[in-house]
């Protein structure tokens, strides 16, 4: 993912991002990193 400052992205909303991801594709018991960077 891309954020205009990525370094205040905090821990909760990235697991909120990878389970919503989980939720949308089917990606029950797979494991997501999510990792952001500067846009």
């Amino acid at each position: 993912f891309f954020a205009n400052l990525p370094q205040y992205v905090k821990e909760p909303y990235k697991r909120f991002l990878e389970n919503k991801m989980r939720d949308q594709f089917d990606f029950k018991g797979v494991p997501i990193q999510v990792y952001l960077r500067k846009k």
